[in-house]
């Protein structure tokens, strides 16, 4: 039976390598205490990918899946809480993407 997740998909394209680098340890960090606070609100899953085709190497693509929109609305405070902490004073363009899962497909 397939479940309908819910999504968000931001696309970080940083201003510099010294931008992208204070991200990278602000999030290193953060990270683990924030993953597990979003998980005990309905965070399922986190991927980080490294975006290739871009003619510079400061592109990033993070992949949020939630059990619903009720655990994403759930999830926001704690956003908000680490804004400052993980992006204050980095120059990025964020792009953010959010969607109902409408279909998936796992290699046994």
């Amino acid at each position: 039976m397939f479940s309908a997740g819910f999504t968000n998909a931001s696309v970080q394209k940083f201003a510099s390598e010294g931008d992208m680098a204070l991200f990278e340890r602000n999030w290193d960090e953060h990270s683990e205490l924030v993953l597990k606070k979003l998980g005990q609100r309905g965070l399922l899953s986190f991927t980080a990918h490294k975006i290739v085709n871009q003619d510079q190497d400061l592109t990033r693509m993070y992949i949020f899946e939630y059990e619903s929109a009720e655990a994403v609305q759930a999830c926001l405070p704690i956003w908000k809480e680490l804004e400052t902490a993980i992006f204050g004073g980095i120059a990025m363009k964020l792009t953010a993407y959010r969607g109902v899962t409408v279909e998936s497909w796992k290699r046994d």
